[in-house]
């Protein structure tokens, strides 16, 4: 492509706001589009991940039909799906599998595109609470999934799982975040929106890191029907974007984040930088012919407003990612203000090129801005324009070669000027709101200078071993394919990463012994043994007589002790690198949905038979379940009882405490109340009461402060008392619990409660011997528990 010079005019090239780095990024989109590596590949070799009709099991019934204003029919239930939108790792995020159960698909999303996005970004979350969290959402189709069960099936997590607020505030809490957190609903816009939210509390000092993103599912068949009624689905299943015809365009579904900070800061941190953000501009079409159509004088406003923030020339930007929806409305209008504001006073030989993903994953609504947004970002890290899909010719009454646009009908190379690489991305909502960002291709950066001694200590960790094995497989397979990554920059990006329980290490010269290595973890059965007194001794040695211990030997000893759960100083360790794209974590999905409850049930029933908890011999709490088997005093099995998603509310009442002896009754001792408490535990986090180890902590199986207060007025409904939620916090594991309940038992009834017999030479029985801690156990409990 020839070499052009841009017309700037007698003003600097730019003069506007504080440039914003995006350092790092994550995606979820249909055509296995699950990491921007593979997004970009998808748009690359021009696949058109558009199915034409949903998931298996995604929609009940057939709702097709090719009249528009059909009841309860859609001109096409084509979309781009993503695969599984039930699937979550519960036990990653420390959510109760009863909770996850209630939680908007959408808020477990944005959940791991942000992880994902912090771990492309080679941050440890954990390490920057001065971050703001800024998402988008527009519709919540899981709240008709749930209401359908009926207002009995509500639990205490029905809330906080359904409101469009708390997906940015999951992400806040989960990640330790204490800046601001919204969560955003412009409609199509939204996401593209909350980018610019974000980059105003960055340049204004609100935050010192800020993720912006968007999420966006397609549980219910109802909402395709409304769009269908309103005109905007194609009924070919396909967005024919800029198309002379365009009929409308095809839903998508799923998600995009970036992690933005300050360009003179990330410079400085040594960040990756895939695109700078310049400036953006907000606005609404205000009154017009209609609330939902696009608005050219609008839209040209918004165009030109971001332009002045980012303090550049219109002429200089080489590439639009169109809002592009494929309906001939807001085609005509977009194209109308694109040639208006960009299309004049370019050089000749040098369009304005627009393009749209919109036409390879279809309309991800709330996640379009961000979808767009992470394609622009790649596109300007490989200075490569993807083709956009389904363009054969504009309408008759737009001239490409009079308007100065040109729609990316081909792949193509960027295109060369002797000026920085410049982009746009729009979004538009059927509200009137409508948002625009201009970013430019990240600056050149200081080349990262090898260290003298050539091996890397290289590691990899996960909270399972299960995963662990998932992640070494995924990251040898990324090594395989791409032998470009250098070492440093490998060993630097993993040592980023949060260390967990589950680790593997290794000291390599090359990138070949890394494949190696993982090649042999692959294979064996197990972990390794290994000498951690050698460990220790080497690097005591090499303290006290530097120089005497070999290098390699040295990282070998950290690389051991790392996997011991010790974690170094790794500005020591490893030298200095660039942080890659690498495969990031390897979530272990499970199902978690709402699903209807079974024919006959009893609304707001569990699902299983009720069991009884034999207590003693003369004592007995029965559980409101049925009475046709009995789980002995040491605590329920897997086999007699399944996990939950739904509170059994009918049965919060007081347990009768009965006795083989009908004169006198007794407090259930400390074994049965542990019985209890296991058992409603297992039924206010969801899972089955085996799972539950007596000592182990609360807080270690998700439980907060609303699965604390559901458990304390479980246990005083079935014991008669009050108790406290309080006490739950107090006592965080099932035998400290069982030991205090039992305390506030005893008083209750003491004439009536028969002293223990004493073991005599007459009683050949052994003495009972109930299940209390000592005082030295307690003590060691609580400093486990202080930290």
């Amino acid at each position: 492509m020839k070499k052009t010079k841009r017309h700037t005019g007698s003003r600097p090239d730019r003069v506007g706001a504080e440039p914003i780095a995006v350092i790092g990024m994550s995606c979820r989109f249909a055509g296995g589009a699950d990491s921007p590596e593979a997004l970009w590949r998808l748009l690359i070799e021009e696949t058109d991940a558009i199915a034409d009709e949903p998931p298996p099991g995604r929609w009940s019934g057939d709702h097709r039909g090719r009249d528009r204003a059909a009841a309860g029919k859609t001109v096409s239930v084509a979309g781009g799906y993503v695969a599984d939108v039930a699937g979550f790792d519960a036990e990653f995020f420390g959510i109760t599998p009863r909770e996850a159960a209630d939680m908007d698909p959408q808020q477990r999303l944005a959940l791991e595109l942000a992880w994902e996005a912090f771990e492309d970004a080679a941050i440890r979350p954990d390490r920057v609470p001065d971050t703001g969290v800024y998402f988008a959402n527009k519709f919540n189709d899981y709240r008709a999934v749930k209401l359908a069960r009926g207002a009995t099936a509500i639990t205490p997590f029905t809330s906080t799982g359904d409101v469009e607020g708390v997906i940015a505030n999951r992400v806040s809490y989960f990640l330790g975040f204490d800046g601001p957190s919204m969560t955003v609903n412009a409609s199509c816009a939204g996401s593209l929106v909350a980018v610019h939210l974000a980059c105003q509390a960055l340049r204004t000092g609100e935050s010192a890191l800020a993720v912006a993103g968007g999420v966006q599912l397609n549980l219910i068949p109802e909402t395709a029907i409304g769009l269908s009624a309103l005109g905007v689905l194609s009924a070919r299943g396909r967005s024919h974007t800029f198309d002379a015809s365009a009929d409308g365009y095809v839903r998508g579904e799923g998600g995009a984040v970036v992690v933005l900070k300050p360009l003179r800061q990330a410079l400085r941190d040594g960040d990756r930088v895939y695109c700078t953000l310049l400036g953006s501009a907000t606005n609404n079409n205000g009154r017009h012919r209609s609330m939902p159509a696009s608005s050219a004088d609008g839209q040209r406003q918004l165009l030109r407003r971001a332009c002045a923030r980012a303090g550049v020339d219109a002429s200089t930007i080489d590439y639009v990612e169109a809002h592009g929806t494929g309906t001939a409305v807001g085609d005509r209008a977009e194209l109308t203000a694109l040639a208006e504001v960009y299309g004049t006073g370019r050089p000749p030989g040098a369009p304005l090129i627009v393009g749209s993903v919109k036409t390879n994953i279809g309309h991800t609504e709330a996640a379009a801005g961000m979808a767009g947004l992470v394609k622009v970002a790649l596109a300007l890290s490989h200075r490569r324009i993807p083709r956009s899909l389904h363009f054969d010719h504009a309408p008759a009454e737009f001239d490409p070669a009079a308007t100065g646009v040109r729609v990316a009908d081909t792949a193509m190379a960027w295109p060369r000027h002797d000026a920085p690489a410049r982009a746009a991305v729009s979004a538009f909502g059927f509200g009137g709101s409508n948002a625009h960002v201009i970013a430019e291709a990240a600056p050149a950066h200081d080349p990262v200078d090898d260290s003298d001694v050539s091996q890397r200590l290289v590691v990899l960790s996960a909270r399972t071993e299960a995963a662990l094995r998932e992640h070494a497989h995924r990251l040898r397979e990324r090594l395989v394919r791409d032998p470009d990554i250098r070492l440093n920059d490998l060993a630097h990006t993993l040592a980023t990463r949060t260390a967990f329980q589950h680790r593997i290490s290794t000291v390599a010269d090359n990138m070949g012994q890394v494949v190696e290595f993982l090649d042999d973890y692959l294979a064996r059965a197990g972990d390794t043994e290994g000498d951690d007194n050698e460990a220790l001794n080497l690097l005591l040695a090499a303290a006290l007589r530097p120089g005497t211990v070999d290098h390699r030997d040295l990282l070998h000893a950290v690389g051991r002790l790392f996997e011991r759960g010790i974690e170094p100083d790794w500005t020591a360790v490893t030298p200095a690198g660039r942080p890659v794209s690498l495969p990031t974590y390897p979530f272990q999905r499970e199902r978690y949905w709402a699903g209807p409850q079974a024919r006959g049930e009893a609304p707001g029933s569990p699902s299983w038979d009720a069991v009884p908890i034999e207590i003693a011999a003369t004592t007995r709490i029965s559980s409101p379940r049925s009475q046709s088997a009995a789980v002995a005093a040491s605590g329920p099995t897997a086999e007699s009882v399944d996990s939950i998603a739904m509170i059994d509310d009918s049965a919060a009442r007081p347990v009768a405490i009965a006795s083989s002896d009908p004169t006198r009754s007794s407090a259930p001792g400390v074994a049965a109340l542990a019985a209890l408490v296991t058992t409603e535990l297992a039924e206010v986090v969801g899972i089955e009461p085996d799972r539950v180890a007596a000592r182990q902590n609360f807080e270690q199986l998700g439980i907060g402060s609303v699965h604390a207060v559901e458990l304390s007025a479980r246990l005083g409904a079935r014991l008669g008392i009050e108790v406290p939620a309080a006490v739950i916090w107090g006592c965080p594991t099932v035998e400290l619990l069982a030991a205090e309940l039992h305390a506030r038992l005893e008083p209750a009834n003491p004439a009536t409660v028969p002293p223990e017999p004493t073991a005599s030479a007459a009683d050949p029985r052994p003495p009972v011997q109930e299940e209390a801690l000592s005082t030295a156990e307690l003590l060691a409990l609580s400093r486990e528990l202080l930290g």
